[in-house]
């Protein structure tokens, strides 16, 4: 990708920017979690039990969320190109095809967009 990026090649670029993107948008869930969590354990004493239980699970919830991130972005990957049995997506995006790159850009914040929904689920009941 460093090489395709430092030829120009504007379809990885989105692919990439893509990635970021989705990836913000589902830590995004676990980090407004830490933040609520860290409000939480301060009133209930940061040292005592309960504020270090509350910040052990909002950073659970944190690595949760990266971690599903990364695991759906990768599975979303692998279904498209399963999917499109006919292109090779990734030739076609080192071939800088921007069609391709949009629509899996596409793809690619769609997944996170419904993972983000399913990371609020499972940190709210840890909370």
């Amino acid at each position: 990708a460093e090489t395709e990026l430092l030829h120009g090649n504007i379809a990885v670029a989105i692919i990439i920017a893509a990635v970021f993107v989705a990836i913000a948008i589902v830590v995004e869930s676990g980090v407004s979690g830490l933040a609520m969590s860290s409000s939480r354990a301060l009133e209930a004493g940061t040292l005592s039990g309960d504020g270090i239980l509350i910040v052990g699970i909002a950073v659970v919830q944190l690595v949760l969320g990266i971690v599903l991130a990364v695991g759906a972005i990768s599975l979303a990957l692998i279904v498209l190109e399963k999917l499109a049995s006919g292109i090779e997506l990734f030739e076609e995006l080192r071939k800088g095809n921007i069609a391709v790159a949009l629509t899996t850009a596409g793809i690619i914040i769609a997944v996170a967009v419904i993972i983000q929904s399913g990371v609020l689920g499972i940190t709210s009941s840890l909370a």
